[in-house]
């Protein structure tokens, strides 16, 4: 295992509630992150997000062609921290790295999230990775404060 891993925190104008929906729940998940999505729920539910290279939203991830990562979710605590495993499935020898978002209620309607990704194997996968987290946080952001 690797001990190369991307770790940003945001400050999200809304609850934790709000957030933790926004990130665990598959339907609130395609409004801002993949085109696609499938995160059921629990521990030991399954993950898998797609990326389209001809959608509307304007991604880092599908440049050149579809994308799609697959994982199972390891924890689950309601309006607090989710963690899952997360592999390049069109990607050969991407290692299985873990995604953890913690939430944190720092003042009335307002969240600190600390998104955590570990497990990596090289530079190169850290830096596109980092890229794709900090427009994807900024894209969740906007989505809460609707």
């Amino acid at each position: 295992m690797s001990n190369l891993e991307i770790k940003k925190s945001i400050e999200i104008d809304a609850s934790p509630e709000v957030v933790f929906k926004a990130i665990s729940d598959s339907n609130e998940l395609i409004n801002w992150f993949p085109d696609a999505a499938i995160l059921e729920p629990r521990v030991g539910g399954k993950t898998k997000f797609s990326y389209y290279k001809d959608s509307k939203r304007i991604t880092t991830c599908a440049r050149d062609h579809d994308k799609t990562n697959e994982g199972r979710v390891l924890e689950f605590v309601k309006n607090k921290k989710l963690v899952y495993t997360w592999q390049h499935m069109d990607v050969p020898d991407f290692p299985e790295t873990i995604v953890t978002w913690e939430l944190e209620e720092i003042g009335k309607n307002k969240t600190r999230l600390i998104l955590t990704h570990t497990g990596f194997t090289s530079k190169d996968q850290v830096k596109d990775h980092s890229e794709g987290w900090s427009f994807f946080l900024n894209e969740l952001a906007s989505y809460c404060k609707k």
